[in-house]
């Protein structure tokens, strides 16, 4: 695949010693996987596969304009011919537990690698831990974690943990909220809204923030009773001091929705397409100032 082919040069942002350390700390960890990089990015094959990170950009809307708050990693999967796979595809391999660590620690050091290469060390960096499709291995990875952000010089208090929890997981998900948050890391509870135990698993867990369950904003936008339900929740949530994460906003509406619930954190193909348009403004009016 013309993507995976690799470069000589690393890619601008990426520094050698970055690429050199987190080799040998998977190494070390007895990941023998090697990390290979194209023009833009690190990435690495996995038993075939291709695993690459995409970042989504999550901002706040102020007066119509976007302020970038930080970024939410993605894994990616693509197959030899180029085909995109779901990201749990690799977990449904039914690999044993010396294999699976080995991809969970891969794919952490791929996005935090990426991350520092691609978007800097000034904003945040929000991952995914879903112990429903890690065959409960999530644990297995808080520690290197921890000694892979030191490798890298990145502050634990920027590397937000967001988890996927529901009633077969809710005790793995406790233990993961305290070891992670004993390691300085902010925490939030992921696809808030999908479960019927959510406020239950809210009260116990008392994470920094929530993020909403794409579906129930689906569903809002478009039956009222919802929607007044959810605009009677999610701004008492808020003010109690919980970080509202709205994500997969497509339009104007949804948008409008989240801004009235409080939503800190907004993100989608709506947001991400305004952010652009105000960083090709902004390097404009940069070109006309310098000419």
């Amino acid at each position: 695949m013309k993507r995976f082919k690799p470069v000589k040069t690393l890619p601008a942002g990426f520094a050698p010693a970055m690429l050199a350390a987190c080799q040998q700390l998977l190494q070390r960890e007895g990941v023998q996987i090697k990390l290979q990089w194209n023009e833009q990015e690190v990435f690495a094959s996995f038993d075939g596969w291709w695993l690459c990170s995409s970042f989504i950009p999550q901002a706040k809307v102020r007066d119509g304009r976007c302020q970038l708050q930080q970024y939410a990693a993605r894994l990616r999967i693509f197959g030899q011919f180029g085909q995109a796979l779901p990201a749990n595809w690799l977990f449904a391999m039914n690999y044993g537990e010396t294999k699976a660590v080995a991809l969970l620690k891969l794919i952490r050091v791929l996005h935090v690698l990426n991350h520092l290469g691609r978007n800097g060390r000034h904003l945040p960096l929000r991952i995914d831990v879903d112990p429903r499709i890690c065959h409960a291995y999530s644990d297995r990875i808080v520690d290197f974690t921890a000694r892979l952000l030191e490798t890298l010089e990145f502050p634990a208090n920027l590397s937000q943990m967001l988890l996927f929890l529901d009633e077969r997981t809710g005790e793995l998900g406790l233990s993961l909220l305290r070891r992670y948050r004993q390691n300085g890391h902010r925490l939030a509870l992921g696809d808030f809204g999908a479960g019927g135990q959510d406020l239950l698993r809210l009260w116990r867990l008392e994470p920094d923030g929530l993020a909403l369950a794409p579906r129930f904003m689906s569903r809002a936008v478009m039956y009222p009773r919802v929607r007044d339900q959810l605009l009677q929740l999610a701004p008492q949530l808020v003010e109690q001091g919980f970080a509202l994460a709205v994500e997969d906003i497509v339009c104007q509406n949804m948008l409008g929705l989240a801004q009235r619930m409080g939503a800190e954190h907004c993100s989608g193909p709506l947001l991400s397409e305004r952010l652009k348009r105000q960083r090709a403004a902004r390097e404009v009016a940069l070109s006309g100032i310098a000419c």
